[in-house]
């Protein structure tokens, strides 16, 4: 809905006839379509419509008869005369507004054209020098001439608005200077995301009901039909058939091919036609469409579908309600993924979800409310200089606090508390300082954080050691355990805490240690089990002969078969988010059994919110680390990768010499394939191609496929893929798309059966999904009641004999589980075909039935987890934001042997490989920071005997506030009855124990203000419920919600070189 254009200076002529003329538009031209705006326009005394003179004087900045503007130094055809923001109704509204003659609806685009311009203003900057040195300086005006123009170049309705921005703003000592655009062109998404919910707001007003696209973030008059707003989106039929000409669809061409395709499908212009010419074909083809511009009833196939109150929304006289509703959508649908987030992609996604509803100032004034009600916990806003001077290639420098800005200056600059305030108060007012973030939490973050580590810390010394240290070294002699997997193995077996881990670097043989673990335990009567986050996981551990569930079986299960004689191992913890592992321990508490985690901190985190593995480590929790990697054969490679792992990427890349370049990504990814595909057939299968987003590996798959002449020789398929969407939008119909399949997750009353598949009809009216099942029988519901529904897109692919496939979804019918690989080996005359796995296993699946699978020549960072092979090669795009340290050494850890590095950009891959996992917690926010530390010493003794027990603080796991939060009494209610001591051993000793009391006594201060009986009883108004409502882990078949990023079972491509160079110690059956 909004496009930006530059505009140079080629024939200042054409411009202006284009603009303020309206040459090319046909329908417009009789009439006056044209408005000054902006506080620049205001402050040159420019109001009302646009003369063509003076649009021209100010394009050659021509400021007044005594004032020119020079804009460029060099070639002046290339000056910036200004930037073009084309802001598009929807064709249904510009339908209409223009064939039925809707005024109201023209009123509400200019009225939506205005909103998105005024906020365009607060961005508005120019450059100031001062001795020598240039900065930034905010404005807060523009010169703005809007010309409205009704037709396309296929002469269709398309009501759009060229809002022109003048190259000129003035400055705080009034002279006129040349705008900076960076912010502008910066915002085009927020500043089309203000025009839509503007003029969505306006049509809801005046009655329409609206139709929402959640694919393209758009919406359109719901009571047209895609067939008759197809019927005069002529100029889209070009331009889609020009693509398919170059076998391109919109999704799939680049910006760059669909401009050309544009351009290249133009009609030529004509005057052969009058506005009343026009106008009656429209009202002629209308006409023939079926169109009845009066009925504005829902279209579609949900019409009929049953209508219940708790689908409606409220009388439209309350926008703040629905306005405090999407803010809470916001922080539900946010905080699945995240457990802090910027505070402006939350208002976006409330925007968002209000739209047509609330307006941008009804969102803000919610998101303070929420603010003041204690739902949202504000970290302080950070801000960073845009007057750095250095090279593009040097790494950013840090965002900080206003106190940290005041700060630098008091300390470096020799300012006093008042200057340094003042001068970072006029940086942030000017624009030298520019807010990067302002971070928020929920209070239920915070509290399942606590919880995990309160639980914790409690378990600490709660247990009796299996045995001693001496005992478990006897039982391991004769094993070919290294020394770290030796200590390990005699921590997990004679530790006293309910939770241990046991952390181990890719590839130091977690595995084995644990088989090893496993032994000494159960020699002393204990039951030893593990679970694992996915079902791939699961099915390693069980082939390794350890008993094994997946995390959501476990919890979901009535008789969780643990009692104070188990140890539950639990493989992969980094992937465990927040609330499932709070869950979990509860559940392993209340049982009394006890716990090992097994992980790795600087591997990938998991999808859902949270790190909790990582901060129970830095709470304390007792770990045993293992850094003797023996994966890597090759003795670079391995320094690279153990530096890797500790963080060190510089040194890692250092490492590296197979490094090549090639910033098109099209031709990077072809010298990827055709790498691979220069390999004899036994080294492909020993190679794994890693790339860092799914779009990347989409297009790997298709080229080598095609290089491998296997297009057109195989069997078509429907492939179904996961939509990656959570749980919150998975309950609000607008976030489906027509043509989407859905899975229900268990039986429902309505008729929706479990692990069915059903096609989506209709998105609506109101939150109503319509839907048909294989048998053609329409089914309507709201999402709001059935909230356990997977959604995936049905694409078109084929399968050939030697094809390369993954599964994507676990099917207990099959015994297969999410990320297992197969090669398809055959078809039958029946309608099958056959894959076949590592291990010769076959499966048969039906053509005619959408199957779970997707090409697996090349795959994603997260599938990639698990795997080892003999060779990598992995295409990194540092401009992607997936790209960061977790990513780059889970990459090149898969390989034995050799690593080959793919990249656009050499100079930029050490700053991108080295960004922090974007992976945060809710204690990252300010007043939190430290959370950590605070229990690293609850419930340690100093040479202190532990005289008494503690009391048991409620283990039932339904237990609410009181149970979470109230369990560090028994840090300082524990006795201590230790001999006395003396001296500066006994004063030391006195320090750090009236410094931990002092910490618990704090800790205690806190609970006891979140578990107030008023605050449990009505914390958060309305917010309480939402925020109550976390994943319903227990009514999942299985935790993979986000099967794309489910990690590859732990398995090793075949070895077909250096075999000779198998290390006794490397139990690689057991490696991770």
């Amino acid at each position: 809905m909004l496009d930006i254009t530059t505009i140079t200076r080629i024939d200042i002529a054409s411009v202006v006839g284009y603009y303020a003329d309206a040459k090319d538009d046909y329908y417009s031209k009789d009439s006056s379509f044209t408005a000054w705006h902006g506080q620049g326009a205001e402050a040159l005394g420019l109001s009302g419509e646009v003369s063509s003179q003076r649009f021209k004087e100010l394009l050659v900045g021509e400021i007044d008869p005594f004032t020119q503007m020079k804009r460029s130094s060099g070639d002046a055809t290339k000056e910036r005369l200004g930037y073009d923001l084309t802001f598009s109704a929807p064709k249904g509204v510009s339908m209409q507004a223009l064939i039925h003659g809707d005024k109201a609806i023209i009123a509400a685009h200019e009225k939506a054209v205005a909103a998105a311009v005024q906020e365009a203003e607060k961005l508005a900057q120019a450059r100031t020098t001062n001795a020598g040195k240039t900065i930034t300086q905010n404005t807060g005006n523009l010169v703005v001439a809007s010309f409205r123009h009704e037709t396309s170049r296929a002469l269709d309705p398309e009501l759009h608005t060229h809002a022109f921005v003048m190259n000129m703003t003035q400055r705080g000592d009034g002279q006129w200077r040349a705008l900076k655009n960076d912010e502008l062109m910066r915002a085009k998404m927020h500043l089309g995301d203000v025009y839509k919910q503007e003029l969505a707001l306006e049509l809801t007003k005046a009655g329409y009901e609206l139709r929402y696209n959640n694919k393209n973030n758009t919406f359109d008059m719901a009571h047209f039909t895609d067939e008759q707003i197809r019927g005069f989106s002529r100029r889209s039929a070009q331009i889609e058939e020009g693509l398919a000409a170059m076998g391109l669809t919109r999704e799939t061409a680049d910006a760059q091919t669909k401009s050309r395709v544009s351009m290249a499908t133009r009609d030529k212009k004509t005057d052969d036609y009058s506005r009343e010419d026009i106008h009656k074909e429209w009202v002629n083809r209308a006409n023939e469409l079926g169109i009845d511009f009066n009925d504005l009833s829902w279209a579609g196939k949900g019409k009929d579908g049953p209508q219940t109150s708790m689908n409606t929304v409220p009388n439209f006289t309350s926008p703040e309600v629905k306005a405090d509703r999407a803010i809470q959508f916001a922080l539900k649908s946010l905080s699945e993924r995240d457990a802090s987030f910027d505070q402006s992609r939350l208002l976006a996604v409330a925007n968002k979800k209000a739209i047509g509803q609330a307006s941008k100032q009804d969102i803000e004034a919610a998101y303070y409310r929420a603010v003041a009600k204690g739902a949202i916990i504000e970290g302080e806003a950070r801000y960073t200089t845009t007057t750095d001077q250095r090279s593009k290639d040097a790494p950013p420098l840090p965002a900080m606090t206003k106190a940290e800005w005041q700060a630098q200056l008091t300390d470096k600059k020799g300012m006093n508390n008042d200057q340094a305030k003042a001068l970072v108060a006029e940086g942030i007012k000017s624009g030298r300082l520019k807010k990067t973030s302002h971070r928020v939490t929920t209070v239920e973050g915070i509290r399942v954080e606590k919880a995990v580590l309160n639980i914790e810390a409690r378990g600490r010394g709660k247990v009796i050691a299996a045995l001693t240290s001496e005992q478990v070294t006897a039982q391991l002699v004769g094993k070919t355990l290294k020394a770290e997997q030796q200590k390990s193995v005699v921590d997990i077996c004679t530790t006293t805490d309910r939770f241990v881990a046991a952390h181990g670097f890719a590839g130091t043989g977690k595995s084995y240690m644990t088989m090893s673990a496993k032994a000494v335990l159960e020699s002393q009567g204990f039951n030893v089990t593990a679970l694992a986050p996915y079902g791939t996981q699961k099915k390693s551990l069980e082939d390794e002969g350890m008993p094994a569930r997946t995390v959501a079986a476990f919890v979901k299960a009535k008789d969780k078969k643990i009692d104070e004689k188990s140890v539950v191992f639990i493989d992969e913890a980094g992937v465990i988010p927040a609330r499932q592992m709070k869950v979990l321990m509860e559940t392993i508490e209340k049982a009394g059994a006890r716990a090992v985690f097994l992980g790795d901190t600087s591997q990938t985190k998991a999808v859902e919110a949270g790190k909790p593995f990582e901060q129970l480590i830095s709470a304390g929790m007792q770990t045993s680390y293992m850094k003797d990697i023996q994966r890597q054969k090759n003795d670079v490679l391995l320094e690279a990768v153990k530096l890797a792992a500790e963080g060190h990427i510089s040194g890692s890349l250092a490492r590296l010499s197979n490094i090549s370049a090639e910033k098109d990504q099209d031709k990077r990814l072809e010298a990827v394939a055709n790498r691979w595909l220069s390999f004899s057939p036994e080294q492909r299968e020993g190679t794994l191609i890693i790339s860092g987003t799914n779009e990347s590996r989409v297009i790997l798959n298709s080229q080598i496929r095609e290089a491998l002449q296997l297009q057109g020789k195989g069997v078509e398929v429907n492939f179904l893929e996961r939509v990656d969407s959570t749980q919150a939008e998975r309950r609000d119909s607008k976030y489906y798309q027509a043509g989407q399949i859905i899975i229900p997750e268990k039986d429902y009353k309505n008729g929706l059966q479990r692990g069915e598949s059903y096609r989506v009809l209709d998105t609506g009216p109101g939150n109503l999904l319509t839907v048909a099942g294989s048998d053609g029988q329409k089914i309507s519901f709201s999402p709001r009641t059935h909230k356990n529904l997977s959604v995936y897109t049905s694409v078109a692919a084929e399968l050939a004999v030697g094809d390369k496939v993954m599964v994507t979804r676990n099917d207990k019918t099959l015994d297969v589980a999410n990320g297992d690989r197969f090669t398809v080996t055959g078809t039958t005359e029946k309608g099958t075909f056959t894959l076949t796995n590592a291990k010769g296993r076959e499966i048969e699946l039906d053509q005619k039935q959408a199957a779970y699978l997707s090409y697996a020549y090349a795959t994603t960072v997260h599938k990639a987890q698990g795997l080892t092979c003999d060779r990598v090669l992995f295409n990194i795009d540092t401009r992607s934001l997936t790209t960061s340290k977790d990513v780059f050494y889970v990459g090149i850890s898969r390989a034995r042997h050799e690593v080959e590095i793919f990249t656009d950009d050499k100079s930029r891959l050490l700053s991108s490989a080295s960004r922090n996992s974007p992976k945060t917690t809710a204690s990252e926010i300010d007043r939190f920071l430290g959370m950590e530390e605070r229990y690293k010493d609850v419930n340690r003794s100093y040479g202190h005997d532990d005289g008494q027990q503690a009391k048991s603080y409620g283990h039932d796991a339904g237990q609410q506030t009181g149970e979470k939060e109230t369990t560090m009494k028994n840090a300082t209610e524990t006795a201590h009855d230790g001999p006395d001591m003396s001296g500066a051993e006994n004063s030391s000793q006195d320090l750090r124990q009236h410094e931990q009391e002092e910490v618990n006594a704090a800790i205690r201060y806190e609970q006891r203000q979140e578990a107030t009986p008023e605050m449990e009883a009505n914390p958060y108004h309305d917010y309480e419920r939402y925020a109550d409502e976390g994943p319903d882990y227990g009514d999942m078949q299985d935790y993979s919600t986000y099967e794309e990023y489910e990690h590859a079972r732990d398995v090793e491509l075949p070895q077909h070189e250096h075999e000779n160079h198998q290390h006794d110690h490397d139990k690689e059956g057991y490696g991770l």
